[in-house]
């Protein structure tokens, strides 16, 4: 006979069933910010696509910047979320699209291979990095942050009993190593696709972790003094490294890791044009490939590269935005 729960004393029924969630209650940063540097993040990235452009590196912060933002929100999540439940939601919003889109890109990649008769390109389609990665380089980054956010979401709740600022000040730590290594590794070795993908956002999984243990600790004067300390170290390692000659890993992180650890310490209120923008970020990062190589064929939309990626990111938004009340939303 199941007992009547009216019969328990309050404090045993507390003690068995608390979970020790993080405290949504309290600021922790706007997020508004966040969706902010997400439309940034997303023009970055399509300008560092087109290829031989000025500041390109700057703009390649753009990927630090989601997997910063998408790591530091499992950690500061806590425990509140079983490992089920994020296979699940993670699997519709990441596993799902890829998938989609592979099939897409696959489709247009065999389409063209076969009206060039480029045999090449055909085996290429076929090979064994299609299947890690997609049908186009670009969509690296959504099988990637499935594994590697369901590895911050195991080790987070393996380690969500000690102390926030010990595991913050390890894995920052940490974060600092993996990305010296990665630096110093690019001058000696060139890694195939996707090697080299998957080892450039390494130094952004304990990095991420770093930021979002900051967030689950109670004093919010705490956390923006270790959000600055993450900040100032990597801003000082990156610049010690540029100073080495090893620009391509330190200019995006030393930008991205500022650049988010500023959002969760500032408070800044939303407004319409953020709010209408941000749902378009993953399909103007899924859309923009096929967008630019149609553009391509177009030479003065190409003459220029302000204007070249303006109208790359102004129409993925405009299709995505399309596509958003069709059935298709559920891949973007």
């Amino acid at each position: 006979m199941k007992a009547d729960v009216s019969e328990i004393p309050r404090g045993q029924l507390l003690c068995e069933t608390q979970v020790i969630p993080v405290s949504l209650s309290r600021p922790v940063a706007n997020i508004a910010n966040l969706d902010r540097l997400k439309i940034l993040a997303a023009i970055g990235i399509v300008w560092f696509h087109l290829g031989t452009v000025p500041y390109r590196q700057v703009a390649y912060a753009g990927m630090p910047v989601f997997l910063l933002i998408f790591f530091s929100l499992i950690a500061r999540r806590g425990v509140t979320t079983t490992t089920q439940q994020f296979v699940r939601r993670r699997y519709h919003r990441l596993l799902k699209p890829w998938l989609f889109w592979s099939v897409v890109y696959g489709l247009c990649r065999m389409t063209k291979a076969l009206l060039t008769k480029d045999s090449s390109a055909l085996h290429e389609l076929l090979s064994v990095q299609t299947l890690v990665t997609g049908t186009s380089i670009h969509l690296w980054y959504l099988p990637y942050a499935f594994a590697s956010g369901l590895l911050v979401h195991k080790v987070n709740r393996w380690t969500w009993r000690l102390g926030h600022v010990g595991i913050v000040l390890f894995t920052g730590i940490l974060g600092g190593l993996v990305l010296a290594v990665h630096a110093a590794s690019l001058s000696s070795h060139g890694l195939a696709i996707p090697l080299a993908q998957w080892e450039f956002g390494l130094a952004a999984i304990p990095l991420g972790f770093a930021i979002g243990r900051c967030l689950a600790i109670p004093s919010r004067d705490l956390q923006r003094r270790l959000l600055a300390g993450i900040a100032v170290a990597i801003l000082a390692e990156c610049a010690v490294l540029y100073l080495l000659g090893l620009p391509s890993a330190t200019i995006p992180y030393g930008v991205a890791v500022t650049l988010v650890c500023l959002a969760y310490c500032v408070e800044i209120g939303s407004d319409v044009v953020v709010a209408s923008l941000t749902p378009l970020t993953f399909g103007v990062y899924l859309l923009h490939p096929l967008v630019a190589y149609a553009l391509s064929y177009w030479p003065a939309a190409t003459a220029h590269n302000v204007l070249f990626a303006s109208l790359t990111v102004s129409i993925s938004a405009l299709i995505a935005l399309v596509l958003l009340k069709t059935p298709v939303r559920s891949f973007l």
